[in-house]
């Protein structure tokens, strides 16, 4: 049985929401679960339970996200990708709570603390950090230092850890890529006062970041882009940029390449 189209399943969950919903529920059940092993959901009693939040989620409203999703605008299939991220999100809060440190970020400085809770936990960007995290000379620590800092957070989290972190790495609000699809850098530096001076740093920061990335060759700029600024895990880059031996290490190297590049352009810049 090859099952309903998507224009076909959308139909019927028009005309009667519950047949609509069993219908789902035969033909997607599978793909829910393989997206819940790629997700990195290994236990089988949370790999249920994140099952069944899904569904209650999807099911809500007579099924009103399912009846709400366009075929024209894309496969289903995909879409239900982005939904089960989004969803575990709110799975992983409402189960593990968002102020978790580990002990091995316990152990990291209290700047790599900070900047931990931010970027995972309140999702600050980068370049917001740079801004809000205040350094020895009352403004903010810059770029360089955030990214040493992600570096050193990147080299001490294990793999289980990033496991438990992949909610709040698939961020629920599409993520700011640091470059265009033709290569061109085009973070924007959100700045916490709208005063000329921090206009003007704010500028500093996107050039410098900007020049930094030109260092960098393509695949690391791309690399990247998706780990810190898109949030994805090294398995999805891996699948997405069909890199097998992308590892932790490579990033971290990355990282530090990036780190001392900005550096070197806000020592231009002083």
């Amino acid at each position: 049985m090859s099952g309903l189209s998507d224009r076909e399943l959308r139909e019927r969950l028009a005309i009667d929401a519950e047949a609509g919903w069993r219908a789902f529920v035969d033909q997607y059940s599978a793909r829910l679960l393989q997206l819940i092993d790629q997700c990195g959901v290994r236990d089988r009693d949370d790999a249920m339970d994140l099952y069944v939040h899904i569904c209650e989620r999807l099911a809500a409203d007579d099924c009103a996200r399912l009846r709400r999703h366009d075929p024209a605008k894309g496969a289903l299939a995909a879409w239900l990708t982005t939904v089960v991220r989004r969803m575990l999100v709110d799975w992983v809060r409402s189960t593990r709570g968002r102020k978790r440190l580990f002990g091995s970020i316990q152990a990291l400085p209290a700047l790599d603390q900070e900047v931990f809770d931010r970027y995972y936990w309140r999702r600050h960007t980068p370049s917001e950090m740079a801004d809000l995290i205040p350094g020895s000379s009352g403004r903010g620590i810059g770029l360089a230092a955030v990214f040493a800092s992600l570096e050193r957070i990147e080299r001490a989290l294990t793999e289980r850890q990033r496991a438990d972190l992949i909610a709040m790495a698939t961020r629920t609000e599409p993520g700011s890529p640091l470059e265009s699809e033709d290569g061109e850098a085009t973070l924007s530096v959100v700045s916490a006062a709208p005063d000329p001076e921090m206009t003007l740093l704010a500028k500093g920061r996107r050039e410098s970041l900007a020049a930094a990335l030109q260092t960098l060759p393509m695949e690391d700029r791309v690399i990247v882009s998706m780990r810190i600024m898109d949030g994805l895990t090294l398995a999805e880059i891996k699948r997405a940029l069909h890199l097998d031996a992308l590892t932790p290490d490579r990033l971290t190297g990355i990282l530090s390449s990036l780190k001392v590049a900005l550096e070197s352009q806000e020592r231009t810049r002083a």
